[in-house]
């Protein structure tokens, strides 16, 4: 069989696959509603809990109370003292004003940074539209927005980092990425890439520019925040609910007690093996980064996901711009699967939660075979060989006997 062959077997597959993928989001979309729409419009703090918990923090800086704890908010945020500084602003106006605003800057910053990566990689159109809209339509972008999150914000320092680096700035893409680790330090397996590659002044920029803001939070909120922080998320456990989409996180729910799945089987030993596997995907990535600096970042990002303790469904989001590389390099038949994979809607965990099947805490760990299948594709992807593969008369994959 000759490779070009292969390789169009396995393109086949992926394209009947993705729309498999997206016939099974329609007809859970029609017929449980999805009601996205309306929980982004909705009047109600409830619906926007993220946001909520966001906007009391600032409003207890501004207030000069504590940020983290009796902020009157539904939760204590999970994120540093410096995404609560960038907040501040918004605790000046009323909660439903600010989220609403808060919604624009994300909208916005969302179709600026897949429109800037579709730029840059010098998408057709027709691609560019197909991949930036199901992006932008996609469950982990809507969800976001309902929640009042901050993933688009994070993706687009992601893409700039990734440009910068792109165009031989070493320094501006470094601060950018230090930024990002800043405000989400489960990113931080990300400084792996200039540390694979000894970009030293990258790696320089990226440290400085995290060490600098985390500084400056610090001197803004008061030491106290950062140790409140550090005590909130070091005693947050993964606990098995299904939005969570990492390797210990989904651990917990097949293999340990919880109390939203019957698990596959007692056995506690698989988390330790789960965070083991997890540090191995991260070396891999480190791997892919020196090899394919490009698409390394992505997978290092997804990794990132998949081996931290805690990481929920939408930050699917900030693989995105991985997808349009993915189709800016002849990738077509693995991008659309994964942008299909990106529209299941979040009624999925629904149709199974209530049951008490084997089957059901399989399909309840959904988000992580998806993320799984994010983190294989930029993992594996080999540029030089898809070119191989596609020019006319390629090599064969087994001797002629």
């Amino acid at each position: 069989m000759r490779k070009g062959g292969l390789f169009r077997v396995q393109d086949a597959a992926l394209v009947l696959a993705a729309f498999g993928v997206l016939v099974v989001s329609l007809v859970i979309d029609v017929r449980y509603g999805a009601g996205t729409l309306e929980r982004i419009s909705s009047g109600s703090m409830d619906v926007h809990m993220d946001f909520d918990v966001f906007w009391h923090s600032a409003k207890a800086l501004l207030d000069g109370r504590n940020i983290y704890f009796g902020t009157g908010g539904p939760d204590s945020s999970a994120n540093p003292p410096l995404w609560t500084v960038l907040m501040a602003p918004l605790g000046l106006l009323e909660p439903l004003t600010a989220y609403r605003s808060f919604v624009m800057v994300t909208l916005l910053t969302s179709l600026g940074y897949l429109a800037w990566m579709a730029d840059e990689l010098r998408l057709r159109v027709g691609w560019a539209v197909v991949g930036v809209g199901v992006l932008l339509l996609s469950s982990p972008l809507l969800g976001t927005l309902a929640l009042g999150q901050m993933y688009p914000l994070l993706a687009l320092g992601l893409v700039a980092a990734w440009v910068s680096d792109r165009r031989d700035r070493p320094a501006l893409s470094g601060f950018a990425l230090g930024l990002v680790v800043a405000v989400k330090p489960q990113l931080v397996p990300i400084i792996l890439w200039p540390l694979a590659r000894r970009k030293w002044g990258m790696l320089w920029a990226t440290l400085s520019s995290g060490a600098v803001a985390t500084l400056v939070s610090i001197i803004v909120t008061g030491p106290r925040a950062m140790l409140d922080w550090l005590s909130y998320v070091g005693n947050r456990r993964p606990d098995g609910f299904w939005d969570n989409h990492t390797l210990p996180g989904s651990a917990v729910r097949l293999f340990a007690e919880n109390n939203f799945v019957e698990p596959l089987a007692i056995a506690p030993w698989m988390v330790t093996v789960a965070y083991v596997l997890g540090m191995a995907a991260v070396v891999l990535s480190a791997i892919k980064a020196r090899r394919d600096p490009e698409m390394g970042l992505w997978a290092l990002v997804a990794v990132s996901l998949l081996a931290s303790p805690i990481a929920w469904h939408n930050y699917l989001l900030l693989l995105g711009p991985g997808i349009l590389l993915l189709l800016s390099r002849g990738q077509k038949a693995a991008a659309l699967f994964l942008l299909a994979l990106q529209s299941i809607p979040p009624q999925w965990p629904g149709l199974w939660k209530d049951e008490g099947t084997t089957l059901a805490a399989l399909a309840l760990t959904l988000y992580l075979y998806i993320l799984i299948a994010h983190w294989l594709a930029f993992l594996t992807h080999d540029e030089k060989t898809a070119k191989e593969a596609a020019a006319p008369g390629a090599c064969q994959s087994v001797p002629a006997e």
